[in-house]
């Protein structure tokens, strides 16, 4: 999902020489730097359109390589409730044996785990300060970006009934004090999050 110029897509079609991918992305520039290759499918459309686009199909991987962070809407709330929606439209593209794959970063607050999460988001996608807030080194201003604190992926997941089989942190990252003080960042890292869905009574 936003699989872009696929170039992870080419690395799994070379490591495993049977496999076949499907890259969605919505953007046609991204997706026109795709290698062809007859294992390769490439769709141009929106990941909230999952349902509709990816009609009677069934997968046995799903990744979501950085990208659930940019799935952005006018309000904190929207944006979240979107980001569990595609999640849930996900799952139900998951075979028997499927697992959708997460890298995401995560910011844990200082004090409050989930503060940076909004802080991030209302200045991101504020396009008031997005002159300001991009001299801070914000690529997404004007945009908005959502990063999640661990504790909020793990419940983001749940309530896509989605089950966390295992996770990973990585080495976390040093984030300069002003910014850190500013933004109430504790720790932050990348994480990675195997998926599987829950099997219903």
């Amino acid at each position: 999902m936003g699989g872009g110029n696929g170039k992870f897509a080419d690395l799994i079609l070379e490591t495993y020489p049977l496999s076949t991918v499907t890259i969605l992305d919505n953007s046609e520039l991204i997706l026109s730097l795709n290698k062809t290759d007859a294992r390769k499918k490439i769709i141009l459309g929106s990941v909230e359109n999952l349902t509709e686009i990816l009609v009677n199909c069934k997968y046995d991987l799903i990744f979501f390589n950085w990208t659930l962070h940019h799935f952005v809407k006018d309000s904190y709330t929207e944006t979240r409730k979107t980001q569990i929606e595609v999640l849930v439209n996900a799952g139900t593209l998951l075979s028997s044996i499927g697992y959708i794959s997460v890298f995401e970063n995560i910011y844990d607050g200082i004090f409050f785990k989930n503060l940076p999460s909004y802080l991030i988001f209302y200045l991101t996608s504020n396009k008031t300060l997005a002159h300001l807030v991009k001299k801070m080194g914000a690529n997404t201003a004007g945009c908005g970006v959502c990063f999640l604190s661990e504790k909020q992926w793990h419940k983001t997941f749940e309530k896509a009934s989605l089950i966390v089989s295992e996770y990973t942190d990585f080495e976390r990252w040093r984030v300069i004090i002003p910014r850190r003080i500013f933004l109430h960042i504790g720790p932050v890292r990348v994480g990675h999050f195997w998926l599987s869905k829950k099997v219903l009574n």
